[in-house]
């Protein structure tokens, strides 16, 4: 009835839709209060630890809302990270406040959604360790640019794209023994092993 889990908060609103229990019928006003929780009651700021970012990430990656999180990102008071880097934080702290440990990076979540979202760098969760990989860059409005890597156990996959009146160009760099799949359109280009360079409107 209320379109809510839980307390209502960030995680409690986007681990249900993480994991796919949300009813399709329900899905939309369930991410209609988690903007909500965002923009009002969280002012536009990460509402949760760092043991829950990577929950917030993976449901933006999986629901292609990179402006979504790039809004919280930007954010310079507390709970943010560029509070930490203004404050002379060059690692994750344990607490937004910086009131414990200065170095938390055991939690650092918000790593992964550099290379997957940014760099549209992801699994093909059929194939094991990245043999086979997404790339579909989720770009925030005010980003041009980006060069973003993943270490796989086949090497680096490396996805550099810039935007050019209204064009993307990217260079992607595959290991042997890899393959990328690249959204075109309405079309789906493959990629082998090795160097390429892709331009899409």
């Amino acid at each position: 009835e209320t379109a809510l889990y839980g307390s209502g908060s960030q995680i409690d609103l986007a681990y249900p839709m993480l994991v796919g229990v949300t009813p399709p019928e329900l899905k939309q006003a369930v991410t209609e209060k988690l903007f909500y929780e965002t923009q009002v009651r969280q002012t536009g700021h990460i509402g949760c630890g760092l043991v829950g970012v990577p929950v917030v990430t993976g449901w933006a990656v999986n629901n292609n809302q990179p402006d979504f999180l790039y809004g919280m990102l930007k954010k310079r008071d507390i709970p943010s990270y560029l509070y930490m880097i203004d404050n002379g934080g060059t690692t994750t702290w344990e607490y937004w406040k910086g009131s414990r440990s200065y170095i938390h990076n055991c939690y650092n979540g918000i790593g992964s959604w550099f290379y997957q979202g940014i760099g549209g760098i992801r699994p093909d969760d059929s194939f094991s360790g990245y043999r086979r990989t997404w790339i579909q860059p989720q770009i925030p409005n005010g980003v041009t640019w980006a060069k973003t890597k993943v270490q796989t156990p086949y090497g680096f996959i490396s996805v550099d794209w810039k935007l050019t009146n209204g064009q993307t160009e990217m260079n992607v760099n595959l290991p042997v023994g890899c393959t990328a799949r690249v959204p075109a359109g309405e079309k789906i280009i493959t990629l082998e092993s090795g160097k390429h360079r892709i331009k899409l409107n």
